[in-house]
């Protein structure tokens, strides 16, 4: 830490200022408590670890980035449940939290648990095997070399103790999307759920983040993980709920093995209300399913290789929430596809997604010529993306993967609700 202070001051009506302070004052002592209340993200300071050389690539000096991990879910060899949080295990779930105190901004981006990297003194294998080969030490390491995002506070979840969190809270209202259903009389593992908004407790929602038999597998099992957090979120965050942060914070406390203090976790919870979720930007780290093979268990296994250039580009945008470089623009390469029954509109699209720097590889036709709206296909693993291209592109409907195996990095299949921006081309294709 370089000792300076970052102090961020919010109003809060005077019942509920009353009713968050009585637990901090209960759960951390008065003196340290009304500090943290008063000015949520003092107990961080200024992130120090960040000004290392080898982050050059990215300028994540003036935020704090924490590494959140969850446990693989494995039994002993008695079939007893593993909930040591200092167990050595793999680890199911890696997300980076990337959060600037003085613009309140926040990125998530996930990372996918076979993606491959290369241990020291192992070779190249899954990056969920780092904790189990090195421990927590190691699994941080890892993430900081192999994506060059500096990690300055991490947290480890033993992902059974994952439940009496969401209990806690009384359960989560989360949409499940369809029916999900995976050896449902298969014992402490199986998963059983319906279609629909509902209510679940803490199995059932531990359940929801684990299902990943659809065509994505684990990348699908990511976006689910992601609906979680925002839903956590979205229901911590109401007023109703705000006396409950410092009993989930002690819980979380002691469930986890963090090098964060229990007034730095407090810190992280009170900020979190000055926060808009809304501009909260979410990605996952994009690639391939390949096959490879493993240097630590000694076969071909099935891995997510990593893109490189989007990689960087999500990083850029997601963790760090900063405008591309000319460089990264050009680096996406756009193919525009006309929905209608002139490539017009497509070819005033292509003029301009050009002349703001992206690559246009190709025009040509969609499937059918009937499209009503106009469809991105984003396969960058960046959602943030979207959100830029829409002043160009407009109304649209999104489609959303982490998955790239195309030459092109999006698609976009101009509809008839398209309209060309005033001065644009209206050269016809077709």
């Amino acid at each position: 830490m370089d000792g300076q202070k970052r102090t961020v001051r919010r109003r809060f009506r005077p019942g509920r200022m009353l009713a968050v302070l009585a637990g901090l004052l209960v759960l951390g002592g008065s003196l340290l408590a009304a500090k943290t209340f008063l000015e949520p993200l003092g107990a961080f300071g200024t992130p120090g670890k960040n000004a290392s050389p080898q982050y050059h690539q990215f300028a994540f000096r003036h935020r704090i980035t924490i590494l959140l991990m969850g446990s693989s879910l494995q039994t002993g060899a008695n079939g007893q449940l593993i909930t040591n949080k200092n167990a050595r295990n793999r680890t199911d779930t890696m997300i980076l939290l990337s959060i600037d105190p003085t613009t309140k901004q926040v990125g998530v981006l996930s990372i996918p648990r076979d993606t491959l990297v290369n241990l020291p003194g192992v070779g190249v294998t899954k990056i969920a095997e780092a904790a189990y080969v090195g421990g927590l030490p190691e699994a941080v390491q890892v993430v900081q070399s192999t994506f060059h995002v500096p990690v300055d506070y991490y947290a480890y979840l033993s992902m059974f103790q994952f439940p009496k969190l969401i209990n806690d809270m009384g359960g989560l209202v989360v949409d499940v999307p369809h029916a999900e259903v995976y050896q449902p009389s298969g014992g402490k593992l199986g998963i059983d759920l319906k279609a629909g908004v509902q209510r679940l407790n803490g199995w059932q929602v531990l359940a929801f983040t684990r299902f990943r038999q659809t065509q994505q597998g684990d990348i699908s099992r990511i976006q689910q993980q992601q609906t979680v957090l925002q839903d956590i979120a979205h229901q911590l965050l109401q007023p109703k709920n705000i006396p409950l942060i410092p009993k989930l914070v002690g819980d979380f406390s002691n469930m986890v093995n963090t090098n964060m203090s229990t007034p730095q976790m407090l810190s992280l919870a009170l900020f979190s209300k000055q926060i808009n979720l809304s501009t909260v930007r979410y990605g996952t780290v994009p690639g391939m399913a390949t096959q490879n093979h493993d240097a630590l268990l000694s076969g071909v296994l099935d891995n997510w290789t990593m893109s490189q250039h989007l990689t960087s580009v999500v990083i850029q945008n997601v963790l760090l929430a900063q405008q591309l470089t000319a460089t990264q623009k050009k680096s996406l390469k756009i193919y525009v596809a006309s929905g209608t029954s002139s490539l017009a509109p497509a070819n005033a699209l292509a003029q301009q997604l050009t002349k703001s720097g992206y690559t246009v590889v190709g025009v040509g036709w969609a499937n059918t010529h009937t499209h009503q709206r106009t469809v991105i296909l984003n396969t960058t693993g960046d959602k943030w993306l979207d959100t830029s291209l829409q002043q160009m592109v407009g109304s649209n409907v999104v489609q959303f993967t982490a998955y790239h195996t195309t030459p092109w990095d999006l698609k976009i299949t101009v509809g008839s609700d398209y309209t060309a921006p005033p001065g644009g081309s209206s050269a016809s294709g077709g």
